[in-house]
């Protein structure tokens, strides 16, 4: 079983607190924007690229918060560090690599 839960714990509040600025950031560029796009055809279209440049990280932000928060359930209800396919313990060094790692290396490569 997993050691040191309470380390993970805070390991996810940290790195959940650090998405959220992310998001926050992300979303005061793409939905509170207060000067208006250049008059510069070249520099809209710079623009229009950074946007979807900051959009993909608002989504992959949002993906990640999604990530952390189901590790943090699983925490709370005492099974974080089992595999959600074959329910075996996920290796302890595969956590603190990827504390949100869902499921053992074996799992995953059959996921891809």
């Amino acid at each position: 079983m997993i050691r040191n839960k309470d380390s993970f714990r805070e390991r996810l509040h940290n790195e959940k607190k650090r998405v959220e600025e992310l998001i926050a950031r992300t979303n005061k560029h793409l939905y509170r924007r207060e000067e208006p796009y250049s008059q510069d055809f070249a520099e809209q279209a710079v623009e229009v690229e950074n946007n979807q440049v900051v959009e993909q990280l608002d989504e992959d932000g949002k993906a990640s918060l999604v990530r952390i928060n189901k590790a943090l359930k699983k925490l709370d209800e005492g099974y974080f560090g089992l595999c959600e396919d074959c329910g075996e313990p996920i290796d302890q060094d595969r956590l603190l690599i990827v504390p949100t790692a869902p499921c053992c290396v074996d799992c995953a490569k059959l996921r891809e």
